[in-house]
């Protein structure tokens, strides 16, 4: 089955007049009326697709069934755990130092997660999210007096539900680690909606 399209172009010379004024002499050709424009060319292009994906011979048609390539899993979507009484949700933001090893990373996420479930934390999640560039270099000293410049960092994202009181023993600590180079830490509300 053959189809075609027909695609009309209108073609408009373009305003020379710059004054903010609209008289009729000097408006722009789309606020012009029809019949003004009916000097200009009217060009018209006849497309054919036939053959084409569209008419169900490439993808996405009953024959070409839809299936995921190698290292793809169906995954169902992951219910978010309901807030227990007492407790809020929150997510921790930490930028490492990108020159640590894998080992020192993991231990350093263990020590925080170990932190957060002293302190009454449900749920702790962690997202590695890579070295990630910073948006603007940071220079940070160390306890030993020295001072460095980063250019990108390695990101963690903390989710968790917490006693607001845990909050502040878990910044200091950050702040106090000489492997964290900043970290953030913001409540989440759920929106209404």
């Amino acid at each position: 089955m053959a189809s075609s399209i027909s695609l009309s172009i209108l073609l408009c010379p373009p305003s020379n007049s710059l004054s903010t004024s609209l008289s009729p002499s000097h408006k722009p050709p789309f606020l012009q009326k029809r019949t003004q424009l009916s000097g200009f060319p009217l060009r018209a292009q006849t497309l054919d697709f036939s053959d084409s994906f569209f008419e169900g011979a490439g993808f996405g048609s009953e024959d070409d069934p839809i299936t995921p390539g190698p290292g793809f899993t169906a995954t169902e979507p992951k219910e978010e755990p309901q807030c227990p009484p007492g407790l809020r949700q929150y997510e921790t933001m930490a930028v490492l130092r990108p020159d640590m090893s894998e080992d020192e990373r993991l231990s350093l996420t263990q020590k925080y997660e170990e932190l957060l479930v002293a302190g009454g934390a449900m749920y702790v999640e962690v997202f590695n999210r890579g070295v990630i560039p910073l948006a603007y270099s940071i220079r940070r000293k160390n306890r030993a007096g020295e001072s460095n410049t980063y250019l990108d960092g390695i990101y963690l994202l903390f989710t968790y539900f917490t006693k607001p009181e845990s909050i502040t023993i878990l910044e200091d600590t950050l702040l106090a680690d000489d492997n964290v180079i900043r970290s953030s830490t913001f409540k989440i509300r759920k929106r209404k909606y």
